[in-house]
C-alpha cells in the first residue's frame, strides 16, 4: 500500500456548529445610496425653486449619506483591528481555559483595578448541554485561571450575580457566566463597581456593569476531563466515494476558522477540501497539481503524501511527485511554498531523502515554532503527529516515524518519552480519539494483501507502552488515516481512505 500521512483534526461532517451566540468579526454593510452622485448646494437650490420637495429630498439624501456612510465603516475598521490584536496576544495554540482568560484579559483591560486592590472574581452556575461529574470543581478551576490573568481574587463559591454584589461588599468585582454548549466554552464577564454603604446598596440593588466582555474557546482535554469517561468502540461507519481514485493522504481540522471543520483529500492528480454530506463527498475548494509545482527530480515509485492542518489559519501539504511543498487558505489559493516539502503533522517539516523521509526536521516557513518533541537517528518510510493540551492544560507534542524494513514504528513525545509498535504498517496518523489528553496511534496492518487490511487504535499513555485498543477490517486496502477534532463532549472522527472509499468512524 502507498503511504500516505494525514494529520489528525477535522470537520463535522456535514453539520455547521452551533457558535452559541459567540460573537464573530462581520464587515458592517454599507448604507444604501441613492441619487447619481455628488450635487452642489446651488444647484440643489435652483432644483428646488424648480422641482420643489421631491428633489430636496434626493439633494437631501445625497448629501448626508457620505458622512452616515463613514461610521459603519469606522466601526468595522476598529473591530476588525480589535480582532486581529486578540488573536495575536491570544494564539488558539493555549489551552480553553487560558485562551478564554487572555480573551478576557485583553477586552477588559485594567477596569477592574491595579492586581493589589483585592477585587472579586465571582462564577456563577455552571450550564452545560453535557452532564458533567464535577461542575464545582470546574467552574471554580474556570475562576482561578481568570483570576490569576486579571490579577483579582477567585471567589471560593459559585453563586447568583446579586448574591456576589452582597459578597463583594465595598470592593469592585467580575461576576463571570459561565457555559458548556456546543463544544464550546463560553465566558460571560461583566465588571462591577464597589458600591459603599447598605442603604446605596437598597437605592440600586442591580446596577449596570461598568464594562463587559465574552470570550469563548473549543473545550480541549482539561474540560472533557470533568466530565464521564468515553470509551472508545467503533460506532456506525459511514461510506462515500473518494474524490480522487487513490486518496494518498488526509486532513481534518478547521482550516478558515468558522467553527466547521473541512476534510482534505490528497491525490496524485489534485487536492480536496469539501465535507460529508447527504452521504456524498462536497468538494468546496479543488487545486490539480499541474501549473502548481514542477515534478520531483527523482519522484517515488510509491508516492508519499502528508497534510497539515492549522486551526483557523492555513493547511500544508506536500507530494513526493513535487518538488515542492506548499501552504494553502481554504479555499486552495496558494499562501506560501515550504521550506522543506513534507510537512510532518503538528511538528513542521521534513526533507525527502531517495525513498525515505525524516531527519532535516525544520519550521516548514521562517516564523513558524520549531517542534519540541526530539527527532529521530534513522529515516522512515511514514510519518504521523500531533499537538496536544493533556488534562492538566499544558501542551505536548507527538511525532511517529516508521521504519520501513523493521516495519516498526517508533514513537517520541517533547516529554522525553519512547516506545515503539511493531508490525505496523505504512498508512499513520495520531491524535486524541477519546478526548483523555493523550494520543492514541492509528495503523493500517503491514500486509501486503488489501483483503487483509485493518485499522488499528492504540493509546499511548507514558511511560507505558502503547496499547492496542481497537481494531477495524479494512479489505480493500488502507491508503490513508486522519483523525478529526471531537465535537460537542463526545469522541472524535477517524477519517480512512480505503479502497475507492472514504470511511468516517465514530
Amino acid at each position: 500500500m502507498t503511504q500516505a500521512r494525514g494529520p489528525l483534526s477535522f470537520p463535522a461532517v456535514e453539520r455547521l456548529r452551533n457558535t452559541g451566540g459567540r460573537p464573530r468579526n462581520r464587515a458592517l454593510d454599507g448604507l444604501l445610496f441613492f441619487g447619481g452622485g455628488a450635487v452642489s448646494v446651488r444647484e440643489c437650490r435652483r432644483r428646488i425653486e424648480s422641482r420643489r420637495l421631491a428633489l430636496a429630498l434626493t439633494c437631501g439624501l445625497a448629501l448626508t449619506a457620505p458622512a452616515a456612510a463613514a461610521q459603519p465603516e469606522a466601526a468595522a475598521a476598529k473591530a476588525g483591528a480589535a480582532s486581529e490584536s486578540t488573536a495575536q496576544e491570544c494564539p488558539s495554540t493555549l489551552s480553553a481555559l487560558s485562551g478564554v482568560a487572555c480573551e478576557l484579559s485583553a477586552q477588559l483591560g485594567s477596569t477592574l483595578g491595579k492586581p493589589d486592590s483585592g477585587a472579586l472574581v465571582i462564577p456563577g452556575p455552571l450550564d452545560s448541554d453535557a452532564p458533567l461529574e464535577r461542575s464545582p470543581e470546574l467552574a471554580q478551576r474556570i475562576t482561578r485561571v481568570v483570576a490569576g490573568k486579571l490579577g483579582g481574587k477567585a471567589h471560593g463559591t459559585q453563586t447568583t450575580r446579586g448574591a456576589a454584589q452582597l459578597a463583594a461588599r465595598s470592593r469592585a468585582f467580575l461576576f463571570l457566566e459561565l457555559r458548556i454548549a456546543h463544544g464550546m466554552l463560553e465566558v460571560t464577564a461583566d465588571v462591577y463597581r464597589p458600591v459603599k454603604g447598605f442603604w446605596a446598596r437598597v437605592r440600586n440593588p442591580n446596577p449596570e456593569p461598568l464594562k463587559h466582555a465574552f470570550a469563548s474557546r473549543p473545550i480541549d482535554a482539561e474540560v472533557r476531563s470533568f466530565f464521564p469517561t468515553v470509551p472508545l468502540v467503533a460506532g456506525k461507519v459511514l461510506k462515500v466515494k473518494s474524490p480522487e481514485a487513490q486518496v494518498l493522504a488526509l486532513g481534518c481540522g478547521d482550516i478558515d476558522g468558522d467553527s466547521a471543520l473541512e476534510l482534505v483529500a490528497v491525490g496524485r492528480g489534485a487536492i480536496h477540501v469539501g465535507r460529508i454530506r447527504g452521504g456524498k463527498f462536497v468538494t468546496s475548494a479543488r487545486r490539480a497539481w499541474t501549473g502548481l509545482s514542477p515534478i520531483a527530480p527523482v519522484p517515488l515509485r510509491e508516492p508519499i503524501a502528508t497534510v497539515n492542518i492549522s486551526q483557523g489559519r492555513y493547511v500544508d501539504v506536500g507530494l513526493t511527485d513535487r518538488a515542492q511543498g506548499f501552504r494553502f487558505d481554504a479555499k486552495l489559493s496558494p499562501i506560501a511554498t515550504l521550506d522543506a516539502p513534507m510537512p510532518w503533522p503538528g511538528n513542521g517539516c521534513v526533507e525527502t531523502y531517495q525513498t525515505l523521509l525524516g531527519r532535516k526536521e525544520r519550521p516548514c516557513r521562517s516564523g513558524d515554532s520549531a517542534s519540541s518533541a526530539p527527532g529521530f537517528e534513522h529515516r522512515g518510510d511514514a510519518i504521523a503527529g500531533t499537538s496536544l493540551i493533556d488534562a492538566s492544560g499544558k501542551r505536548h507534542q507527538y511525532r511517529a516515524l516508521r521504519a520501513a524494513k523493521e516495519e516498526r514504528v517508533d514513537l517520541r513525545s517533547d516529554r522525553g518519552g519512547r516506545a515503539s509498535v511493531s508490525q505496523a504498517g505504512a498508512q499513520l496518523a495520531m491524535g486524541d480519539l477519546d478526548g483523555d489528553g493523550a494520543p492514541e496511534l492509528i495503523a493500517s496492518t503491514s500486509t501486503l494483501a488489501p483483503s487483509e487490511d485493518a485499522l488499528i487504535v492504540y493509546s499511548w499513555k507514558e511511560p507505558a507502552a502503547p496499547n492496542e485498543r481497537l481494531r477495524l477490517a479494512a479489505p480493500g486496502g488502507v491508503s490513508a488515516i486522519a483523525t478529526c477534532p471531537a465535537e460537542d463532549t463526545g469522541r472524535s472522527y477517524l477519517v480512512a481512505a480505503v479502497g475507492s472509499e472514504l470511511w468516517l468512524v465514530r
